[in-house]
């Protein structure tokens, strides 16, 4: 029996944060915010800050986005802003990073 295929760049479900739909939602991580709120992601100062993977093998960190250095506040809590609401980032399951609402499973680092 054939299997049923499902393009990974359609809309899986509605991001959290706000209300559209959202690339990267999965069993692992139904509530993951989609990637337009994920792009607006700052620090608890309200820095802009990119999120990552820190080598190939995995790791997470962050950093500023205004001047590229180590965010360590997000790195050592994963709590981040987006426009004002705060979420938990970590690194996700088989790599990459994953944004999520407080009190959702948070991700391993």
């Amino acid at each position: 029996m054939p299997g049923i295929l499902v393009r990974v760049d359609e809309p899986t479900g509605i991001c959290p944060h706000c209300g559209g739909p959202s690339e990267y939602q999965n069993v692992r991580y139904p509530r993951a915010l989609c990637h337009a709120c994920d792009s607006r992601v700052t620090d608890l100062a309200q820095r802009p800050v990119r999120l990552a993977n820190e080598s190939m093998s995995g790791g997470f960190v962050a950093f500023h986005g205004d001047d590229g250095s180590r965010c360590e506040q997000v790195i050592a809590d994963g709590r981040v802003l987006v426009d004002g609401v705060e979420y938990r980032a970590g690194e996700a399951h088989m790599g990459g990073c994953v944004v999520q609402p407080l009190g959702d499973q948070a991700a391993p680092r």
